[in-house]
């Protein structure tokens, strides 16, 4: 099984991970900053608890934000979980993307 996700931005690391912030307060997941650039988030999913890691890693042109797993999801199906690793990494883009689409029409 994957157990991680990735995508490269192309922006920088301090705001991506405000936007990783938002998006897991907006969803009222528990997170706490384990290293700089290093966040868990944990919750509960269908009765299991559910631990993920999100890092933020600057590269030579953005950032490269990765998700994974923190520990196995006993009670989830193996692609059940690489689905929640992917919805976050997706939700965090698209939180990105409305950002900067609002920004975008505040300064026009």
């Amino acid at each position: 099984m994957m157990e991680y996700v990735q995508r490269e931005l192309p922006y920088v690391r301090s705001f991506v991970l405000r936007l990783v912030y938002g998006v897991l307060r907006q969803e009222g997941i528990t997170f706490g900053e384990e290293e700089p650039g290093r966040v868990i988030a944990e919750w509960r999913e269908d009765g299991t608890d559910v631990s993920l890691s999100i890092t933020a890693e600057e590269k030579a042109f953005g950032t490269e934000l990765t998700v994974s797993l923190c520990r196995p999801c006993d009670g989830i199906p193996e692609q059940r979980a690489y689905r929640l690793l992917q919805e976050m990494l997706d939700q965090i883009v698209r939180h990105l993307e409305n950002t900067l689409m609002t920004k975008g029409e505040e300064d026009a």
